[in-house]
């Protein structure tokens, strides 16, 4: 028969395995978020009333997020806030992409999709 645990001999609810399984979900549905929402932003601006200029500095924009990559690694290595810096990228993307929505009642000069 099977003993209750007491407080101090509970399972750890940040097991190792269980923190890789998350992630493991996490990291591919935030790619799919992320990576769909760039494929739109162009056509999403452009129907706005950008510009090429405008569709092309925002679009380009993304690569930002490559270079982000570079210096906040070795920031992570070096503060030792691995925790931090993901989740604070992962709230960033499941913030920012949703506001796209928003993006129309913005009130853009010559919009396509706002009345004149």
């Amino acid at each position: 028969m099977r003993q209750a645990r007491s407080g101090s001999e509970s399972a750890a609810p940040w097991s190792p395995w269980r923190v890789v399984v998350r992630f493991g979900v996490v990291s591919p549905a935030a790619d799919m978020v992320y990576e769909g929402a760039r494929s739109v932003y162009g056509p999403l601006l452009f129907s706005l009333g950008g510009s090429a200029l405008v569709v092309g500095a925002v679009t380009g924009g993304g690569a930002a997020s490559l270079v982000l990559r570079l210096l906040f690694g070795p920031l992570a290595d070096r503060t030792g806030r691995y925790w931090t810096l993901a989740i604070v990228g992962y709230a960033l993307t499941a913030v920012c992409v949703p506001l796209l929505a928003l993006t129309a009642s913005l009130g853009v000069p010559g919009s396509r999709w706002l009345p004149s």
